[in-house]
């Protein structure tokens, strides 16, 4: 009997938990109609102070045939000084129209200016918005990412040849293309200025191959590309690995012109013998040179010792985990790399034996570099077609990187600073900051075996080289701090979302809550201790650093911002808070996070915190019950906390019984005053 009580009881604390789980996720979901309009009447009331003088025609794309003619805009009493063209099943409002006139006004350089674009249904929801990078020239090359609604000056437009063909769009991508061959004369105004019933991407069809072809002349860029290429393989007892790569390689396109330099560290003198016998056994024609010299693993000084070597006028680095299963792979990047404007160029890349993307372009965000698309299916369509052309990034992967020796020897090659991580990144973003567009071809698809090539950040001593590297890249580049112009400001940036979703997913704003840590009084009992909890945390130090990066470090509150979910529980039933654990100063955890368990009877503050709505690790967790609700991002005072190294962990209480789990991470918050 009492038993069945106890069960009844705690089925209706179940209950009542779960309509609080749904209740709070709902609370969290902010639709991006909402969100929008939001952010837009914040925006519009910049606009409402400015006069306007300039005038404005509005015109159809579907007027814009054979016989258009610019002139008759010109004429009369008040001849129109913007041109606004836009797509067929919508017409540009009042505010897309001002915003358009205050830009041209304010910025009397610009020649050529596009605006972002949403769709909109019968009830007057907005949703699927196109938000745009700034100006890309190899992106338009691709389509016409200009999309449904783009402004020109007039003056400008009459003194531009009219291509005069029946369809359309043809002449309008024409035009484009002319407009935007004047120097600094094209425009990206990042607001969500026209609304329509369907977006549609176009220009990656056959049919408007012929006005790239022209564009490409008028411009004096190569069409066909030439030039030795040098190929840089780091590499160490992985010779079977290398061999698939180097075999690849050769074996695949019809591209011939280079060479393949392997750099080795210190493979063992078994893999070093292989490793010869291979380049012996290759006909001489194809040998590869093979430069051995032990050393610390150093990704930088390694690829920067192979191209001293190099004889080429451009650079490949390749790691010898890529396998090549595309034959035109590298004319096509040599088509990017041959540009003067282009710095960098890499590819897709797969996990092998799947569809699912590894790599596909680097985007900054808040929380650092990040490889969008990441584990998202290449089956698939993403963004606008956004994995299927090639695109101007801020950066791409060293595993495959190409560019021209001259930029690279510019630019003194990859930051030996930077022996593990984020070298390739600064080295792209180097090269962006010198005035060059780095490009990723996602119409170009390899194979990266990425498991193979190094463990995993786990470990404290691991974690604390990764931050260290991290702050490196941004004090040597912090204009780039939070800010990346090919992903647009409205897009996700203060947490890892692998899609291209707008902020109203996660508005940090409205997510972050000030607490109190209080220290611990007693024990975290041993029995408590549990593997079952997985613990993220994306960012501890300071709010300065947060919000201006190195500029901004030392001021500020203390804040926290993570994730944590479990295994073999529901996840709905349990309250959770963070848990700061001090240590030695210094101290380093070895190994994994398993291992990661500090005597857990000294200092302890536990810090309460709101369930955060994560659907970005939700989506990822298949499986496991009531994940939606993981995410924590706390602030707290700067004097709240003695000096000191903490271990941050999470410590779950079950609503529904007395049950505790705790878990410490190998992350840590280094206090001080």
């Amino acid at each position: 009997m009492v038993s069945k009580i106890k069960e009844a009881i705690q089925d209706n604390l179940v209950k009542k938990r779960y309509r609080w789980y749904q209740e709070q996720i709902q609370k969290q979901t902010l639709t991006y109609d909402e969100w929008i309009r939001e952010k837009e009447a914040q925006e519009d009331e910049a606009l409402r102070a400015g006069h306007r003088a300039e005038h404005a025609e509005v015109i159809s794309y579907d007027e814009c045939r054979a016989d258009f003619d610019v002139r008759r805009y010109g004429n009369g009493a008040t001849p129109a000084d913007v041109l606004i063209f836009h797509a067929p099943d919508a017409s540009p409002d009042t505010r897309g129209i001002s915003h358009v006139l205050s830009w041209f006004e304010a910025h009397p350089e610009t020649v050529i200016a596009y605006a972002d674009e949403d769709e909109i249904d019968e009830a007057g929801k907005r949703k699927n918005p196109w938000l745009k990078p700034d100006w890309s020239p190899d992106t338009l090359m691709s389509c016409f990412y200009f999309g449904g609604f783009f402004a020109v000056r007039r003056q400008a437009m009459e003194n531009c040849p009219w291509l005069a063909d029946e369809n359309p769009l043809r002449n309008l991508y024409d035009l484009v293309l002319r407009l935007t061959e004047i120097e600094n004369g094209t425009a990206h105004i990042d607001s969500v200025l026209f609304h329509h019933e369907k977006i549609e991407v176009w220009g990656m069809e056959e049919t408007y191959d012929d006005l790239k072809k022209a564009a490409y002349v008028r411009r004096g860029w190569p069409l066909t590309p030439s030039g030795k290429v040098s190929i840089i393989i780091p590499t160490k007892d992985h010779p079977h690995i290398l061999s698939n790569c180097i075999h690849s390689v050769l074996e695949s396109g019809n591209y011939r012109d280079f060479e393949i330099i392997v750099v080795d560290n210190g493979s063992n003198e078994q893999n070093r013998a292989r490793i010869e016998r291979m380049r012996d056994m290759l006909n001489e024609d194809f040998r590869f040179v093979y430069h051995y010299e032990p050393m610390e693993f150093n990704f930088s000084k390694m690829c920067n010792l192979g191209v001293s070597l190099a004889t080429g006028d451009y650079i490949l680095l390749l790691n010898d985990d890529i396998e090549i299963t595309q034959d035109n792979w590298l004319e096509k990047l040599m088509e990017k790399a041959v540009l003067p404007h282009v710095g960098a160029v890499g590819a897709k890349l797969i996990y092998p034996g799947t569809e699912i993307i590894q790599h596909a372009g680097i985007t900054n965000i808040h929380l650092g570099p990040a490889h969008k698309l990441q584990f998202r299916s290449d089956a698939l369509e993403f963004y606008f077609g956004r994995n299927r052309m090639a695109m101007d990034v801020l950066g791409v992967t060293g595993a495959c990187l190409l560019v021209k020796k001259s930029i690279y020897d510019q630019a003194q090659g990859l930051s030996e600073n930077l022996r593990v991580a984020f070298n390739d990144v600064e080295f792209c973003y180097h090269v962006y900051e010198m005035g060059y567009y780095n490009v990723v071809r996602n119409d170009v698809t390899l194979t990266h075996h990425e498991s193979l090539s190094r463990g995993a950040d786990d470990s404290t001593e691991k974690l604390h080289r990764l931050h260290q590297e991290l702050n490196l890249l941004y004090e040597l580049h912090p204009s780039l701090y939070g800010t990346d112009p090919f992903y647009h400001r409205y897009l996700v940036k203060d947490v890892l979302d692998a899609e291209f979703y707008t902020g109203c997913r996660y508005d940090f704003d409205k997510r972050v809550e000030k607490v109190s840590p209080e220290k611990i009084e007693g024990v975290l009992e041993p029995q408590w201790h549990n593997e079952v909890l997985r613990i993220g945390v994306e960012f501890a130090g300071d709010m300065g650093r947060w919000q201006r990066g190195a500029a901004g470090a030392g001021t500020g509150d203390w804040m926290i911002q993570g994730w944590t979910w479990a295994l073999q529980v529901d996840n709905c039933r349990y309250d959770f808070s963070l848990l700061l654990k001090k240590v030695e100063t210094g101290y380093i955890a070895p190994g994994s996070s398993t291992e990661a368990i500090p005597e857990d009877r000294g200092e302890v503050w536990k810090i309460p915190c709101t369930r955060q709505f994560r659907p970005d690790i939700d989506e990822n967790l298949h499986g496991i019950v009531h994940t939606e609700l993981p995410g924590v991002c706390v602030t707290f005072d700067r004097d709240s906390l003695p000096e000191g190294d903490y271990l941050i962990g999470f410590l779950w209480e079950d609503t529904c019984s007395r049950q505790k789990l705790y878990r410490f991470s190998p992350e840590m918050l280094t206090v001080r005053k």
